[in-house]
């Protein structure tokens, strides 16, 4: 629990001034609009169903979407990627391009490219022979691989900085979204009904909301995380302190940041995968079971598997038989000590 006003505060909890003034501002009014809802809010258990908040007047469902635009627009302008992590997602969308495009994205971060070669080389991969340049590297490993770990890498520094509180670590949850990305590769290679390595990149942003709540509005994500260790599903915690979850700001950034479009939708839908009615539904479905996977083995964002297994007609979308299932089951755990190596490079 949260210091009180006579304690001192404990290292692993940031006070309000570690949060931008103006993205409070805009988190505070839209607290103030769902104060009643919060005053009636109960403990769930996770394999209880969401319950919506109750429904605003007109007036005050457009005071709030007016509030959570601003909100998520300015937290926008504060975590938009580095050049060279867009120029890299750029050349990944655009069919025309090649290894020479990427090698030239890369060489914009001579940091980047080191750690890419480093990490080639390490028992990650296991290659009889070292690789000498990053060209090497793609002729051998493929283009989307590379593309993979260079992001992989970019993203990694958004957790160089610690942070602590009951369960949670964000080192545990960057180990949590390359779990989740390593094992969408896995079940894509499995059902074919999506591209392992777009699983893989998908799997990898699938949290990005959590990333950004956490870093921006890190004393709502304490209390966030004070309303899970009760018990309360995660983003019903978040919406009771918010109003919004994770799975809506990431796609919004995703979204604003020109992800894909079956990225877009992975993010916003992966708790709710039956919500969703558009072309990306095995992507997500995908997205849903690996996510589902590697928390229930322990790899869990928050420190603790709160996620409620996926409804049957999401391994029906994906045509999943017996056999299939044990493959997984077979695979999963070499997949996810993989993971857990490469997020720790």
């Amino acid at each position: 629990m949260a210091a009180s006003p006579d304690e001192p505060v404990r290292h692993d909890e940031p006070t309000v001034q570690d949060e931008p003034v103006a993205v409070l501002s805009e988190t505070d009014k839209i607290s103030t609009l769902s104060e009643t809802d919060k005053k009636n809010a109960t403990t769930e258990q996770d394999s209880a169903p969401e319950q919506q908040a109750p429904e605003q007047t007109p007036e005050e469902k457009a005071t709030h979407d007016e509030a959570l635009c601003k909100l998520f627009e300015r937290i926008g302008e504060m975590s938009s990627l580095p050049a060279v992590a867009s120029r890299i997602l750029q050349v990944a969308s655009d069919e025309h391009t090649g290894a020479t495009d990427l090698m030239e994205a890369v060489a914009g971060d001579p940091g980047l490219a080191l750690r890419i070669m480093r990490t080639v080389n390490s028992s990650y991969f296991g290659l009889r022979n070292p690789v000498a340049d990053l060209k090497s590297a793609i002729s051998l490993l493929g283009f989307r691989a590379v593309r993979n770990l260079a992001l992989t890498i970019h993203v990694s520094r958004l957790f160089e900085e610690s942070g602590e509180y009951n369960n949670f670590t964000r080192e545990g949850l960057w180990r949590h979204m390359v779990a989740v990305a390593s094992t969408a590769r896995l079940v894509a290679k499995v059902c074919r009904k999506a591209d392992p390595e777009e699983a893989y990149l998908t799997g990898l942003l699938h949290d990005v909301g959590m990333i950004l709540i956490d870093q921006f509005l890190r004393r709502h994500f304490i209390k966030i995380l004070d309303r899970i260790a009760q018990g309360m599903a995660t983003t019903l915690a978040e919406r009771k302190e918010l109003t919004f979850d994770h799975t809506e700001l990431g796609a919004y950034i995703a979204q604003k940041s020109n992800f894909d479009d079956q990225i877009v939708a992975a993010i916003r839908y992966h708790h709710t995968p039956d919500d969703y009615d558009g072309p990306h539904r095995a992507m997500l479905d995908v997205i849903t079971v690996a996510n589902y996977l590697a928390s229930r083995q322990g790899i869990s964002s928050l420190g603790v598997h709160n996620l409620a297994a996926p409804s049957d007609l999401v391994y029906s979308r994906l045509g999943m038989t017996k056999d299939q299932i044990e493959e997984i089951w077979e695979q999963l755990e070499p997949t996810l000590d993989s993971a857990i190596v490469l997020a720790s490079l």
